[in-house]
């Protein structure tokens, strides 16, 4: 059955890719955590690779030799790609206002067009010149050509992704800029995979059209590149939707509650730093928060409310505020609604500005990781 197929470590890296992104697109369209808008387009995204991959993989491996009629069942996926990764992003970046008409001709307007001029193909091959050579997808042809376009299509959709990324992090760097930061540079780091993917793709382009000769192993780093894309859209992407979900119920649970942690003032101390603890137990969930910022609001120097903290509560700021996280992150674990929920999606809620700071004050402050203080809970 496949010895006389054309098989080879590359196209079998590419095979485990589009499986990959099969599994990966049906857990997210089918799984119940998954039903957001966002995660939709994103498992879209990755089908729609997994299926642009698998057709031209079926013809890397010669099985459109062995079976002619797989020679004319093309769908042209490549050019949905893009437009269902900027549905992802503009989901993902909580825009709420409808595409506008004339986007959606933009993004969806190409594929139709593409798809019409192969049926238009079709039929002229089996009902007007049965005589016609359907034309090669990987020879100096019509559809080679159409590949230069979409290539110029995607990095239209790249640009605008990038300006979309901008806009959101210039309107909300003064909420939170590491948590903006980690929100955006993961899908840069994913566009800047696909631009990389898209030089190969012109390279092998050229080659093909300079040549006129089919060598699809030089498309070997397109196909490939567009594998790492699935793995890192699966992995992280579906990552970051959950992360950013179960961050949303944990902070809508606790303005909903309204309960501020107040540390005891057992002492007699005096109106100032009263005025700090009210002030720093209000707003310690602000993983931009600094003594600078506190000492300006209360008008008061560094050095003196440094020494105010010190002298009534015996630590330094940053412990005090750390101190004050951690009982909103216990608080958090203690609550059976969050059992489920990733110590990562509590960190960040409580406070702090990435996992590994999470756990460094955690361990620091409990004497033991936040995963072993919930199996001691347990």
């Amino acid at each position: 059955m496949f010895k006389d197929l054309n098989l080879n470590i590359f196209n079998l890296l590419i095979f485990a890719g589009i499986i990959q992104g099969f599994i990966f697109g049906f857990i997210v369209l089918f799984n119940k955590k998954f039903t957001t808008k966002a995660s939709s387009y994103l498992a879209t995204c990755m089908l729609l690779l997994s299926l642009s991959n698998l057709q031209y993989w079926l013809i890397d491996i010669k099985s459109v030799e062995k079976y002619n009629f797989l020679k004319y069942i093309y769908i042209p996926w490549h050019w949905l790609i893009m437009p269902a990764f900027y549905l992802f992003v503009y989901k993902y970046l909580q825009k709420k206002e409808t595409l506008s008409k004339r986007m959606k001709i933009f993004l969806f307007a190409p594929f139709i067009c593409v798809s019409a001029l192969v049926i238009v193909l079709l039929f002229y091959k089996f009902l007007i010149n049965n005589n016609y050579n359907f034309p090669s997808h990987f020879n100096r042809g019509i559809f080679i050509y159409l590949d230069f376009l979409s290539i110029i299509f995607s990095v239209s959709i790249i640009y605008l992704i990038f300006s979309l990324l901008r806009k959101y992090e210039i309107k909300n760097k003064e909420y939170d800029a590491h948590q903006i930061v980690s929100q955006t540079h993961w899908l840069k780091r994913l566009i800047t995979i696909g631009l990389i993917t898209c030089f190969f793709w012109i390279i092998a382009i050229v080659i093909t059209i300079y040549s006129n000769e089919q060598n699809l192993s030089l498309f070997y780093f397109l196909w490939l590149g567009m594998s790492i894309i699935i793995y890192y859209l699966g992995y992280v992407g579906i990552n970051k939707l959950q992360l950013i979900k179960e961050r949303k119920k944990i902070r809508a649970s606790r303005e909903a509650q309204k309960n501020i942690v107040i540390s005891d003032l057992k002492i007699k101390t005096d109106s100032v730093y009263e005025e700090f603890v009210l002030l720093v137990n209000k707003q310690f969930t602000n993983p931009n928060l600094s003594l600078d910022e506190v000492s300006k609001l209360l008008g008061v120097s560094l050095s003196s409310i440094s020494e105010k903290i010190k002298k009534y509560s015996g630590n330094n700021f940053s412990t005090y505020v750390n101190t004050l996280r951690i009982e909103r992150a216990k608080e958090i674990f203690n609550n059976s609604d969050f059992e489920n929920y990733t110590t990562t999606a509590i960190g960040l809620e409580a406070g702090f500005n990435s996992r590994s700071s999470f756990y460094r004050a955690f361990k620091k402050i409990e004497k033991c990781s936040p995963q072993e203080y919930l199996n001691s809970q347990k």
